[in-house]
């Protein structure tokens, strides 16, 4: 089979990989200079960092074995990180069931019914028996109005904005499930992991082209090749096409019907800082940032996990959001941005000053984060799609998880065991 992908993220590059080792002739095409997707890397003090803060839980069994099976296993190590709570001009930490308990953000019997209610969601298998509640109704049922008040109410709407109040519990019971109290990060970053798959296929005859973003995909027949022509004015025939993209830039390229599910699930964007620091900003890993004034939703002090002597001794800190694409945040140019954002930083540590900004770096994409209601499982397309020749494999298809690596590199096999190359 000559097999296309478009994209080169985690699902494409296993798909890809997937189907060469079954022998299928595979060209990847990549709108972007790099790899990985929303996981692709800068580089700092000459090792890749993820664009986007990143880690592991130890239940992310595919993308560990896929690790060990490209011979990185030896680098991935878990770590034991911490967390806070940013709230009322504090930090507060929460990384032990014990501080989440007794935490003085709610006090002792609202943090017993807080981890009561945690406990339920991780004993639960199947999180689609909350689709039809929102996560807000369940927690102040269940978790209690004090802890839902404290911590959950900020988080949801510091996310998700205006529409805090729609997003399913389903969505919620994934966060909580699934999770572990320790973190995995690959030495070196999980660069490699990308840049291993790209070799292996490229190895067996397999081919990746950057800079290629898809302007149109068609079919003429059922039975016929797919046609995809990007921007630059090239053009591709496949027997089968796996599209990994964002479903709206799919749904545009192939002239999707107007009735077509692909349309109608609503993303987030995502912008994230890349701070490098002369000094550690924060005492902990990952901070929350429960103040609904804040600009931004959480601060991640990645080199609390990770050496910082790999970094040229700098301290690395996240500084992340999901919002709309028309949000002043996301249409701001980024050195005035983090100009708007220098005084909340302050807010944090009273001590930060600007000078300790060595260097920054700023992404953002813009689907990034699907809104996961209780009407999202009726949205979600499938992955045979309106041209027979397509197979669809999408981050709004994960569910009710619906972001992670390891859950993409599961779509990726998933791809190419529908497509026929696996």
């Amino acid at each position: 089979m000559n097999l296309g992908v478009i994209g080169a993220g985690a699902t494409g590059l296993t798909a890809a990989y997937d189907a060469v080792k079954h022998g299928h002739s595979v060209t990847i095409l990549e709108a972007a200079d790099e790899l990985g997707g929303l996981a692709a890397s800068i580089t700092v003090g000459g090792v890749p960092l993820e664009r986007y803060y990143h880690h592991i839980f130890g239940s992310d069994r595919q993308m560990i074995e896929l690790i060990e099976e490209l011979g990185l296993g030896g680098d991935l190590h878990f770590h034991k990180t911490t967390t806070g709570v940013f709230r009322g001009g504090k930090m507060y930490p929460f990384s032990t069931p014990l501080e989440m308990l007794s935490s003085p953000l709610f006090g002792l019997p609202a943090g017993i019914r807080f981890g009561l209610s945690s406990a339920v969601l991780k004993v639960v298998r199947n999180g689609e028996r909350f689709n039809d509640r929102t996560a807000l109704s369940w927690l102040n049922k269940w978790a209690g109005r004090r802890a839902t008040e404290a911590v959950w109410e900020p988080l949801l709407r510091g996310k998700f904005g205006d529409r805090a109040d729609e997003v399913s519990m389903a969505w919620l019971w994934a966060r909580v499930h699934c999770r572990t109290f320790e973190l995995g990060y690959l030495d070196g970053g999980f660069e490699r992991v990308y840049a291993t798959l790209r070799d292996r296929i490229t190895e067996r005859g397999g081919k990746v082209e950057f800079g290629k973003r898809m302007e149109t995909i068609r079919q003429a027949d059922d039975d016929g090749p797919v046609t995809v022509r990007t921007t630059d004015g090239a053009s591709y025939t496949f027997d089968h096409l796996i599209v990994t993209t964002p479903q709206p830039a799919f749904a545009k390229a192939a002239d999707a019907p107007a009735d077509d599910a692909v349309w109608r699930n609503q993303y987030l964007g995502a912008t994230c800082f890349v701070l490098e620091l002369d000094r550690s900003a924060i005492p902990y890993y990952w901070l929350n940032i429960n103040e609904p004034d804040f600009p931004f939703l959480a601060v991640v002090e990645h080199t609390q996990m990770a050496d910082r002597a790999q970094y040229g001794g700098r301290h690395i800190l996240y500084v992340g959001n999901y919002v709309e694409r028309d949000d002043w945040r996301f249409t701001t140019e980024p050195a005035e941005l983090l100009e708007q954002y220098l005084p909340w930083l302050k807010r944090i540590n009273p001590e930060f000053d600007r000078s300790w900004i060595q260097d920054w770096h700023f992404s953002r994409a813009p689907f990034a984060q699907p809104v996961v209601t209780p009407a999202y499982k009726a949205l979600i397309p499938g992955h045979g799609t309106h041209l027979s020749g397509v197979t669809l494999a999408t981050m709004a298809q994960i569910y009710p998880q619906d972001r992670g690596q390891s859950y993409s590199v599961e779509l990726g096999h998933k791809a190419a065991r529908i497509a026929g190359a696996a």
